[in-house]
Order: structure tokens, then sequence, then C-alpha cells
């Protein structure tokens, strides 16, 4: 008897676990929901579909002038998402993480080399969920 409900217990507790989106409660499915339409797009290098997922400007890394408008970003997309990582790689892989101070942030974090990463970040706004900003280097041992 007690066997079958441990069973039951780990069945239970495991099929929970793909219901929350990989650490991502069940309050965020609108960033879960943002999340896989911008991270097809970045895949899919659609310069268009990131640009309407973005808020401007996007902020980028300290000396490097922000990404103003959806004409910008489309010159610099490769800068954003192929320069010290692989972000399609990365995103094909790699879950959001919210961020501990507010609920209304998460960040993906891609390898570089070493301790050494580049944070993507993404913020509710008033038109739903964006990509607002990319930061390189970052030493985060956190995340």
């Amino acid at each position: 008897m007690k066997r079958v409900v441990l069973v039951v217990a780990l069945l239970l507790c495991g099929s929970a676990l793909p219901m929350t989106g990989s650490g991502l409660s069940r309050t965020d499915d609108s960033f879960l929901v943002f999340w896989k339409k911008f991270k097809t797009a970045v895949i899919r290098r659609d310069r268009k579909a990131v640009a309407k997922l973005s808020k401007f400007p996007i902020a980028v890394a300290d000396g490097v002038p922000s990404i103003q408008n959806s004409a910008e970003l489309s010159r610099r997309f490769s800068d954003l998402f192929n320069r010290q990582t692989d972000a399609a790689q990365c995103f094909a892989t790699k879950q959001p993480v919210p961020d501990t101070e507010s609920p209304d942030r998460f960040t993906v974090v891609c390898p570089n080399e070493k301790d050494v990463f580049v944070a993507y970040e993404f913020e509710r706004t008033d038109l739903g969920w964006r990509f607002i900003h990319r930061k390189f280097p970052t030493n985060c041992g956190c995340r």
C-alpha cells in the first residue's frame, strides 16, 4: 500500500512540473506566450517580429549606443544576437528567469566564455511584454 501511495505521489508531482513552464508560475502565462514568440523570431532571424516585441530605445551595454528604432534594430540585429554569444542557440535551450526584485521583469542569460555571460532582459509594459536590454559582459553566478 505504501508503494502505491508513493508511486501515485511521484506521478502527481511529476505531472505538475510541466504545467509550471520550467520554473515560471502560472501567473506568468502571458510571459510564456511572449517568450515563445520572441525566441522563435530570434531563431528565425525575423527582424520585424523582434522589433514588434521590443521597447525602444533598447539599452545595449555600457559605452554602446542604445537602439532607437526598428530600422536600427534591423541593421544591428547581428550585434544584438550573434556578438559574444549565439542567442538563437541559447534561446532554444535556456529558460527565462524571473527577476528577484521585480515581478515585471525576466532575464535570459546566455553563455560566452568562462564566467562571462550575455544577459537579455524583458519587461512587462503597457503594451505587454517587451525586450528592453542586452547586457554584456555580465559576471553572474546567480542565474
